[in-house]
């Protein structure tokens, strides 16, 4: 498969096929503890992207490498961690729909922590996508609590990863990059359930795993590996600017599947702060492209 089309294509069959990933936490969310999903996924994950590699991943990097490395798999779990946890509570179209703040986040992030160039204009859009995400989480947050806040941490968590990830510069390729995420972070969670279990606190807990739980388990973790190697080929593919659009195509599986699996469907107050993220972020989208494509003067 050769070409930007492909690229596309693959994206596309990336961000359909993701919402079963929060399906999926979601059935298990209902016996097991978030921290024991995670770990879970991401053992499963990682054993299956070194099957692809054929061999272990590269572990012992220069000293400022790995701690970007670690500090990298410790957001990214913590932003899988509490989506899972969101998961338990909120329906999987609203927990998806405020998730969707990050690529807004990113920007501002980048601008902050990297010094990448930014205008007046995206930061306003970025206003505006926070804006739509108070809308989602008002009429939430009196059925679901402080849970609300979950998806918005996760958001956080995973754009700080994101950032990280782009102040590497490539120096590891995607494949590989996510086998050593995955193993790291599941030696992190196994470490915090090992000194969670002993608190009292659920969420922080082993509980029961039945063999209908491995099931939804190994299918969660295949389809984890799956996306991410479809999304890291579809990057080799085509160009980010062109993928970008098609990432917003998850909530649209997420609020199929939501329906489809638990008849869960978005109120209007969760419409119309989605659809205000969504006009924001395309918009922002429209703004690098057209900053990239304007000719430059001499």
């Amino acid at each position: 498969m050769k070409g930007p089309s492909s690229g596309v294509w693959l994206m596309v069959a990336a961000m359909l096929i993701l919402p079963a990933v929060d399906v999926l936490a979601k059935l298990l969310s209902q016996d097991l503890s978030p921290i024991q999903i995670s770990f879970l996924r991401v053992t499963v994950q990682a054993v299956l992207l070194m099957i692809v590699m054929r061999k272990l991943p590269r572990l012992h990097y220069p000293w400022p490498l790995t701690r970007r490395l670690v500090i990298s798999a410790c957001l990214v779990n913590m932003a899988i961690t509490a989506m899972i946890w969101a998961l338990a509570y909120l329906p999987v179209a609203n927990a998806v729909a405020l998730f969707f703040v990050e690529p807004l986040l990113v920007m501002l992030l980048s601008a902050v922590i990297l010094r990448e160039p930014s205008s007046l204009v995206k930061y306003m859009l970025a206003f505006t996508g926070l804006v739509g995400a108070m809308i989602v989480i008002r009429p939430n947050w009196v059925i679901y609590g402080w849970h609300t806040l979950l998806p918005v941490c996760a958001a956080l968590c995973y754009a700080l990863y994101l950032v990280q990830i782009r102040a590497l510069g490539g120096q590891i390729a995607p494949v590989p990059l996510q086998a050593y995420l995955s193993l790291v972070g599941a030696i992190l969670l196994l470490l915090t359930l090992l000194i969670g279990q002993g608190s009292g606190i659920k969420e922080l807990s082993w509980l029961s795993v039945s063999a209908a739980h491995w099931r939804y388990i190994l299918a969660l973790g295949a389809v984890s590996a799956l996306t991410y190697w479809l999304i890291s080929w579809a990057f080799t593919l085509s160009q980010a600017s062109v993928l970008a659009p098609f990432r917003y195509l998850e909530i649209i599986g997420a609020t199929m599947l939501g329906y489809w699996v638990f008849d869960e469907y978005p109120d209007a107050l969760t419409w119309v702060g989605s659809g205000v993220i969504l006009v924001s972020g395309f918009a922002v989208i429209f703004v690098d492209r057209h900053r990239v494509s304007a000719p430059t003067r001499s």
